[in-house]
């Protein structure tokens, strides 16, 4: 949170040079301005809506579109500065992105203008940074700090609401964790309010919400007594949308838990998919302690700036009463769904566990019953290691008659039946020299095919090991 910074011998003007010296706004403002995320490239889609709230409640508001720079500036030159500031005492300038991962639908430049024109401080840029262009959805537990600067006659204060909104979709979870921002400047001296709105979408419920009050003449004359009742209004809008949030998600859970319970190991209603699931419940409900925490600190940077406020401009004291009611409802409410989502986280926890000795306890009967087929086949390869054994033997006894009967059956060796001798064909070489070759040709043949084999597991085995290393270079991620 930016300090509050009171005093009464030193302007405005030298006050914010201070504060943006101490706070180096210069450097952080060209860092958020020149962010290429933050602004949508498309001119086609820039609006900015301005609403002015007349000081007679009975008129309706009046209300302004521009489409780029210049038609804004033109307004404001053309409206002249005193003029235009005091008349109207309460205006609204309206921002939205495309949707929640969009860039802002305005230009740089409009927002240049803005600053300028009230003299906005840091933290309205800071607000700003919030709503930049998204590919993954980081942040998703971030708030921020409330951005409060008080100084003689004027008070800023500024914070980013984030919220659960149900979405309309054919299938899948509906529940999205959307953020609406809210910057106000008042002028204590001339009893001006500039509330700058920025929205997750043109459509979004709380702007919606906002027109359809400020139609009714009994709300514009609260608006015009206290605005800051419109921060009250945006988190009362959607508070309650985070029962529904944990609802749905302990549904969820809760049929998840009641299969790893039911399941068997005969028949399993559960798998690694069931686990997963789970998980994504944890992580649906995991940003929620973080968000809430945050909320706290708005509600704290809230109210003092409401008190500010009640003191500065002689408020009435009756719409007091209402908003510190209301704030401490807003926390004892957050508090409720706080609770309520650390149960359901611990819930989670409890599932996963219960669903992950299940799959164990699975994986260790198939790994039983892998084992005893193994000692099966193991037993039927060792009775066959035996009787092949035992034929081998028996060849082995026979081979070397077989090879000589083969020798005495061949026509280059003969029985004499008159000497009773053998005779051996002069020609016997021949057999040898046939032979012995064709053995060798043989044994060359069978290792240049093993060789053959050889390389072919090898070229394998270092593709393998190319494809790890490709894997593990992909996986490095340089942090900036």
């Amino acid at each position: 949170m930016f300090p509050h910074i009171i005093g009464n011998d030193v302007s405005h003007h030298d006050l914010s040079n201070a504060l943006s010296l101490a706070l180096s706004a210069s450097q952080t403002q060209s860092n958020i301005l020149e962010d290429g995320d933050l602004f949508s490239k498309t001119k086609e889609t820039h609006n900015m809506e301005l609403i002015q709230l007349d000081p007679n409640p009975s008129r309706d508001y009046e209300s302004l579109n521009f489409r780029d720079a210049a038609q804004l500036s033109s307004h404001f030159q053309s409206s002249g500065f005193d003029a235009a500031y005091c008349h109207f005492p309460v205006e609204i300038y309206l921002i939205h992105q495309q949707d929640t991962w969009s860039s802002l639908n305005v230009s740089r430049d409009m927002i240049c203008i803005l600053l300028d024109r009230y003299i906005l401080g840091p933290g309205f840029l800071h607000m700003l940074a919030c709503f930049r262009d998204r590919y993954l959805p980081t942040e998703e537990g971030f708030s921020g700090a409330p951005q409060t600067i008080i100084s003689p006659g004027r008070s800023e204060f500024g914070w980013v609401y984030k919220y659960s909104e149900k979405k309309d979709v054919r299938f899948g979870n509906p529940w999205r964790i959307r953020h609406t921002g809210i910057y106000q400047v008042h002028d204590h001296v001339r009893g001006k309010s500039v509330l700058i709105i920025v929205s997750p979408s043109p459509t979004a419920h709380f702007t919606s919400y906002l027109r359809d009050t400020l139609r009714q003449s009994q709300f514009r004359s609260i608006l015009l007594a206290n605005p800051m009742v419109i921060h009250t209004m945006l988190i009362s809008s959607h508070l309650y949308s985070w029962r529904g949030y944990l609802e749905y998600q302990e549904t969820l859970l809760i049929k998840l838990d009641m299969q790893s319970a039911c399941t068997a190991l005969e028949d399993p209603l559960v798998s690694f998919d069931t686990l997963k699931e789970v998980r994504v419940i944890e992580k649906h409900i995991l940003p929620i302690e973080q968000i809430t925490n945050s909320f706290y600190m708005q509600l704290d940077g809230l109210q003092r700036a409401f008190e500010q406020f009640v003191k500065a401009s002689d408020a009435d004291q009756g719409l007091q009463l209402p908003i510190r009611a209301a704030i401490e409802q807003f926390r004892s409410d957050a508090t409720s769904y706080k609770n309520q989502a650390m149960h359901i986280f611990k819930k989670t926890q409890s599932t996963a566990q219960s669903i992950s000795d299940s799959l164990n306890l699975t994986y260790q009967q198939l790994a039983q019953s892998q084992n005893r087929n193994t000692f099966m086949m193991a037993t039927s390869a060792r009775d066959d290691s035996i009787a092949i054994r035992a034929i081998t033997l028996v060849t082995s006894f026979y081979l070397p008659f077989s090879f000589v009967a083969t020798i005495f059956g061949m026509n280059l060796v003969d029985f004499d039946s008159q000497s009773r001798n053998l005779a051996v064909s002069n020609q016997m070489w021949l057999y040898f020299v046939i032979s012995v070759p064709l053995t060798a040709v043989t044994l060359l043949c069978w290792r240049w095919r093993m060789r053959i084999y050889r390389q072919g597991y090898g070229m394998e085995d270092m593709k393998s090991q190319d494809d790890t290393k490709s894997l593990r270079s992909n996986s490095d991620i340089e942090m900036v």
